[in-house]
This record gives C-alpha cells, sequence and structure tokens, in this order.
C-alpha cells in the first residue's frame, strides 16, 4: 500500500511534530479513557476509541436514519398540487416568482443529508484510498455503508475534531431528516379482502403466493400507489391495479366504482 496517497496527521514525536499517513497516526494515537463527550460526568469510552458505547450509537442512529427514510424524502420532494396553487414556497414575497415545483424544506433537508455523509465519505477516502465505495453512491446506500462498515473509523480517528465536526453535522442532518420524514408520511388504506397477486420464492427454490395484503398508498408528491404489506416491492400505481382488476372482472361494476372512489382522489 502506497502510504503516500494517505492524507497526513500531526503526531507528537516527543519534543517534534511529525505529518505522518492515517495508518501510522491511528496507531500513535493517544486514546484518553473516558468519552470527549461527557466532560462533567466521565463515562468510560470504548477501548482505542474517543466515544463510549451510547455515543457510538447514536453516531450510528444518526447515518442510519438518513438511510431509512431517504426514499420517503424522494417521495416527498415534489409538492402534491402545489405548482398551481398561490402558497409561495422558497422565502420570495415577490408577486412576479411563482411557487416553486419541489417542497424546499424537504430539499433543504436532503441537502443537508447529502454534504454531511459525502463529506464523511470523501474525508474516508483520502485516508483510506484503497477503499471501494458501493456501485451506487446514492446517499442512502452511503449512509447505510458507513453506519454498517464505518462507524469504528469515525469513532477512532486520529483527529478528534474531524470527529466532532461529523458527529455534529450528521446530527444535525438525521434530525431535518426525521423532521421532513415525519412531515412527508405517507396516507394508507387496508383495502379489505384484496390480496397480493405476486409470488415469492421459498427456500426450497420453488414459487410460493404472496401472502400479503394490498395497501392503497397517497404518497407526499400525490402519487397514488397499491403496496403490499409484505414487500413493498410488490407496488403498482393506483390507476394501473384498478384497470387489472377491470380485466379480470371477478367484481361487479358496482364495486369497482365504490373501491375507486374511496382510493383514488378526485382530480
Amino acid at each position: 500500500m502506497n502510504t503516500d496517497l494517505e492524507y497526513k496527521y500531526r503526531i507528537n514525536a516527543g519534543a517534534a511534530v511529525e505529518l505522518v499517513p492515517y495508518r501510522v497516526a491511528v496507531l500513535l494515537t493517544d486514546y484518553q479513557p473516558f468519552c470527549m463527550y461527557h466532560a462533567e460526568t466521565p463515562i468510560h469510552a470504548v477501548r482505542k476509541t474517543h466515544l463510549c458505547p451510547a455515543c457510538t450509537a447514536d453516531l450510528t442512529k444518526a447515518f442510519r436514519l438518513i438511510a431509512d427514510n431517504w426514499t420517503g424524502l424522494q417521495d416527498g420532494l415534489a409538492r402534491a398540487g402545489r405548482a398551481a396553487s398561490s402558497e409561495r414556497v422558497g422565502g420570495s414575497t415577490d408577486p412576479s416568482i411563482g411557487p416553486l415545483p419541489i417542497n424546499t424544506d424537504v430539499s433543504d433537508a436532503m441537502g443537508l443529508a447529502r454534504s454531511a455523509v459525502w463529506s464523511t465519505v470523501g474525508q474516508l477516502i483520502q485516508d483510506r484510498p484503497d477503499l471501494r465505495l458501493p456501485e451506487d453512491h446514492s446517499t442512502d446506500v452511503l449512509a447505510d455503508w458507513i453506519a454498517r462498515r464505518h462507524i469504528d473509523y469515525l469513532a477512532s480517528h486520529p483527529a478528534r475534531e474531524h470527529l466532532a465536526a461529523v458527529f455534529a453535522t450528521v446530527a444535525d442532518a438525521a434530525r431535518a431528516v426525521q423532521h421532513q420524514a415525519y412531515q412527508c408520511a405517507p396516507v394508507e388504506v387496508e383495502m379489505k379482502h384484496s390480496h397480493c397477486h405476486q409470488f415469492t420464492d421459498d427456500p426450497a427454490g420453488g414459487r410460493t403466493p404472496c401472502p400479503g395484503q394490498l395497501v392503497g398508498i397517497l404518497l407526499p408528491s400525490g402519487r397514488q400507489v397499491v403496496e403490499c404489506s409484505a414487500d413493498p416491492l410488490h407496488r403498482i400505481p393506483a390507476d394501473a391495479w384498478f384497470q387489472i382488476q377491470a380485466r379480470r372482472a371477478p367484481r361487479p361494476a358496482r364495486t369497482m366504482n365504490t373501491l375507486k372512489r374511496k382510493y383514488l382522489r378526485r382530480t
């Protein structure tokens, strides 16, 4: 491994200060016995890290919150029916500027998360240029990758100020994402007596009918979908589902019309 590619850190070597690559710095770092976040009531840190178990779990949780809520924020990014409304977003009071077609609160939260995750990944690559990133570079994938594989790298980082900066920015981003995810929670309605028609792979290699029930979902973007309660990948636009059901024609037209009125919004 060519350590010349690695980011260099200042390490006290007696009376001198030397610049050494990450792999050497992490071995020479003088880790304190207590967590860096509990100065008033000292709590023992995990060995060779700067964090106690609780703070390590909080850092992991922050990355997981971003990963777990990313898809919901993407669904809530578009304002349902707002483009033609008089409500203004983005803070402008100029009457000549129309409303933006996106939810800027969601966009800002996603921007915070994207910046926090990518800055963390950027430093990780400088410290460990031999690492291979996931093929998918989406923010949620990278956040999950850090949460699963690189929390120890952050907790034991030779530069405490880098760990502190990551913890602060990721925690702020996670709070913003969680708040917007709560605002963007989809509306779900159980569709009684409607079973999923897909199949799942069983351990023996066969195909078995999916046991899930269908749920009608109104996404924050305004899209209506029908989704399986057992497998979210079994999803179809609501209007397409009703067209398929009409072709199957197992139900009287009156029943189908009742379902449409209940689960599809009037436009």
